[in-house]
């Protein structure tokens, strides 16, 4: 019996010194809070949170919960997962992490305590919360930039079309008042006509100028309609258009264009958009009733500058012949 005794005090031993060795805390109690076996760590780091060792655990928990770090980094909330664990910090500057774990044995409920130092982790995390804060708001403001990139590449298009035209205002100044100073008529009247129909052009552009210009932040699909009602020709509408004002603005522009070609070139008096989207990106096709291109499409200034601006912004432009010929147009979403 004494041999029993002495067995079971020296295991006993061995197994309080192994756990005393354990670098973490840990600590077991019975159901109603009463300790059975706590380490010299969980109570040095217990001792320096609440200002005493382990003496119940129910109790420990509740004054580890009022000491806990408070989610503010999106580090708390990720390593405080639920209600059985705690991260708190040391006036040391260390971040130990508490679990809670409940387990039956011999027929009882025993619950264990367990203290892990994550000092290292919980900076780490906090400095990657940091940086996925500000990513994200880099990430915002070239959103915003994308969503004005389209309205800013047609102002710089209407910036460069009044460059050109006074420029040939100027030179039109020049020529007129040569015309004028030549006291001995050596012009023909030929060249006066030229003169006068060159004033023509440059008036009637700079009216549409000021015109595209009182219209750059107009709604793009009241200035195609009016467009078409102008040619002839009757745009109909199949789908749910964008909702994005970038891709709104780039499907009209090339809406316009197909207009214009299929009127100049096709004799068409009704034009089809079938619209649709996909998970990254909207999907456009334009057919329409006019006769179709003998042969590949040639790119003239118009389409060449489309196809420019399109892939400028990630858009694609492509022609198909099967079934009658199409323009398809692919403008990826924003994000």
């Amino acid at each position: 019996m004494f041999e029993k005794l002495k067995e079971r005090y020296r295991t006993s031993g061995i197994i309080r010194r192994a756990i005393d060795t354990y670098p973490g805390g840990i600590c077991f109690t019975a159901s109603d809070g009463r300790p059975i076996l706590a380490n010299k760590k969980i109570n040095e780091i217990c001792y320096a949170l609440t200002g005493h060792t382990v003496t119940n655990g129910e109790g420990m928990w509740e004054e580890l919960q009022q000491k806990k770090l408070r989610p503010e980094t999106a580090s708390c909330e990720d390593l405080q997962e639920d209600c059985r664990t705690v991260v708190c910090r040391l006036a040391d500057g260390t971040v130990w992490q508490f679990r809670r774990l409940t387990f039956p044995a011999n027929g009882r409920e025993i619950i264990q305590y367990e203290a892990s130092e994550i000092t290292e982790l919980y900076e780490y995390r906090a400095r990657l919360a940091q940086k996925n804060a500000q990513a994200a708001l880099l990430h915002e403001r070239q959103r915003e930039l994308m969503k004005n990139i389209v309205q800013n590449n047609l102002d710089k298009e209407l910036l460069a079309a009044k460059i050109r035209i006074h420029d040939d205002f100027g030179q039109l100044l020049l020529v007129t008042e040569n015309m004028l100073a030549d006291t001995d008529h050596t012009q023909d009247a030929q060249s006066e006509q030229e003169l006068l129909a060159s004033w023509r052009n440059v008036i009637d552009d700079m009216e549409n100028a000021a015109e595209a210009s009182s219209k750059s932040t107009a709604d793009p699909r009241d200035e195609l309609v009016k467009v078409a009602g102008m040619t002839g020709c009757k745009v109909i509408f199949s789908g749910t258009q964008p909702q994005e004002r970038r891709a709104l603005l780039l499907m009209y522009a090339a809406v316009r264009e197909a207009l214009t070609n299929a009127v100049r070139h096709g004799g068409a008096d009704s034009l089809t958009v079938e619209m649709s989207e996909t998970p990254d990106s909207y999907r456009i096709r334009i057919t329409n009733n006019g006769t179709a291109p003998a042969g590949p499409v040639r790119e003239g200034v118009g389409l060449g500058s489309l196809r420019r601006r399109l892939e400028q912004e990630g858009a694609a432009l492509a022609y198909t012949y099967a079934d009658g010929f199409a323009v398809l147009l692919q403008i990826p979403k924003e994000g």
